[in-house]
């Protein structure tokens, strides 16, 4: 057991040490001057026709979402002091609290508009993922101890799902008429770390003579983490091993201009898995094994203080709950996947009302939340969008999103809990009341390369008679044949 703590540790570092990704990012969506809206919608074609993303400068992105509280929900003020309140707490949580954390960064991005029907998109990003899962059944163990428990019984085994791994994208936009344009991204994926919980139980259960019984089972699989824990281990002398594990992926997308000002957006993300072959470990608990039934003490013992006494119980329990270590074939796991829908209205050629509808399926779990968006361009300088968001059972989030265009570079930063920072510093002079209440933080921040700012649709004047027929005016060589132009004059 104390292995696999340590095996954890080491996964959780090296997900959240190094840049790396995944869930949700819905201010994003509507920053359609960013090359980075591929991300979320491979269909929507940024306003710049040529984007360069160098390493690691280009984007970094992280995520924080917690369904279950937030600091808030730990305190009380009682006569204008702090104090910890764990019922409060506990009284707050959800049946299973989810701690989401992701991060990213991109090694390599480019994006070139090839046609002006056509972009064509490359990426190289390292992206990690990690979610725990605590039972509210914990918590109340912890908190209230086993009285409530009294003749029933409760399930308190948490859970733990980690990735990281390489994905290496390129894709196409296509611009099929004047209202459809639909795109995707073919992914490639490297595997360099992995913990899944395939199951787990943890049943406490409280006899009405207060005889406690727990049982445990789990079924853990990792790769890439045993090795770590080895003396003498360096990742750098074996990492052509974690090039082993691999795995395919797609994003599709689509957009479809329903009127001249109303456009809907469709898209889902990450649909993929990736095979894990190297270092592949699985840790059991075997429930006909795991069973501890705990009868009370001698207190003659504890006044005593016989240390072997106690230690002895200490060492009966951590018998019983030892987890088997066996080494393993290959496993497969999914992707967190994403959805989104949209729509976005038009007000006026630089200003748009957009909402959009998100979710994420992973191992089970179906997380879902909605957003709506004010977006403004001044000019091709500066694109901005404030936005307003519902997830994870959270309310509170206002985001924001800059983009400041200065060809050839272009600065941005994009969060979907964003702007309540500075309202919060503004309001009370610090980001206690920021940080207390937030449950759900996303930021995305870089600098691109950037060239030639696509203006949109201009309108022209029709031709109203035969000047410039290609079948009439062969001899002109200023007339040429283009693609959609009407060869017929046109009537009133």
């Amino acid at each position: 057991m104390k292995k696999l703590n340590r095996y954890l540790l080491l996964l959780f570092g090296s997900i959240l040490g190094p840049a790396s990704f995944a869930q949700t990012e819905s201010t994003l969506y509507f920053m359609n001057s960013l090359s980075q809206v591929v991300d979320v919608n491979p269909a929507i074609m940024p306003r710049y026709k040529i984007s360069v993303g160098l390493p690691l400068i280009s984007s970094f992105g992280a995520i924080y979402s917690n369904n279950g509280f937030s600091y808030n929900d730990f305190t009380t003020k009682v006569n204008g002091v702090m104090t910890a309140d764990l019922s409060k707490w506990t009284s707050s949580l959800a049946d299973k609290n989810y701690v989401t954390m992701s991060m990213q960064t991109d090694l390599l991005r480019v994006g070139v508009r090839i046609h002006p029907k056509t972009y064509f998109m490359f990426s190289s990003t390292l992206k990690g993922y990690n979610r725990a899962m605590i039972p509210k059944g914990l918590a109340t163990l912890a908190v209230d101890g086993t009285a409530p428990l009294v003749g029933s019984f409760s399930n308190t085994a948490p859970q733990e799902e980690g990735i990281l791994y390489n994905e290496t994208a390129a894709g196409l936009s296509f611009q099929v008429n004047d209202r459809l344009t639909i795109g995707g991204r073919l992914k490639y994926i490297k595997g360099l770390a992995n913990i899944t919980t395939e199951s787990s139980s943890l049943v406490v259960q409280v006899a009405d003579a207060y005889q406690i019984t727990a049982t445990g089972s789990a079924d853990i699989r990792t790769s890439g983490i045993y090795n770590l824990g080895q003396s003498g281990y360096k990742v750098g002398d074996h990492f052509g091993d974690y090039l082993k594990n691999s795995g395919w992926g797609v994003d599709l997308g689509a957009t479809f201009q329903v009127m001249d000002r109303l456009t809907l957006g469709a898209s889902l993300v990450d649909i993929g898995y990736v095979k894990w072959m190297n270092n592949t470990y699985q840790y059991t608990l075997d429930p006909a094994k795991a069973k501890y039934t705990f009868q009370g003490v001698d207190i003659n013992q504890l006044v005593n203080n016989n240390t072997s006494y106690i230690n002895a119980q200490g060492d009966s329990i951590q018998a019983k709950f030892k987890m088997k270590e066996t080494p393993m074939g290959a496993y497969t796991t999914m992707l967190p996947a994403k959805m989104y829908l949209s729509g976005k209205f038009d007000i006026n050629d630089n200003l748009s009302v957009g909402a959009l509808f998100f979710s994420e399926s992973f191992r089970g779990r179906y997380a879902s939340g909605l957003t709506a968006s004010l977006n403004k361009n001044f000019g091709k300088v500066l694109s901005t969008s404030v936005s307003y968001t519902v997830s994870n059972r959270s309310y509170n989030n206002l985001g924001l999103g800059i983009s400041l265009n200065v060809s050839p570079f272009q600065f941005y930063i994009v969060g979907d809990n964003l702007l309540r920072a500075p309202v919060s510093l503004v309001a009370s002079q610090n980001l206690n009341s920021y940080i207390n209440s937030s449950q759900l933080l996303t930021i995305r921040t870089g600098l691109n390369i950037v060239f030639g700012w696509d203006k949109g649709l201009v309108k022209v004047k029709g031709v109203e008679d035969d000047s410039h027929n290609p079948r009439k005016n062969s001899g002109n060589k200023k007339v040429t044949h283009t693609i959609g132009r009407p060869t017929r004059k046109r009537t009133r």
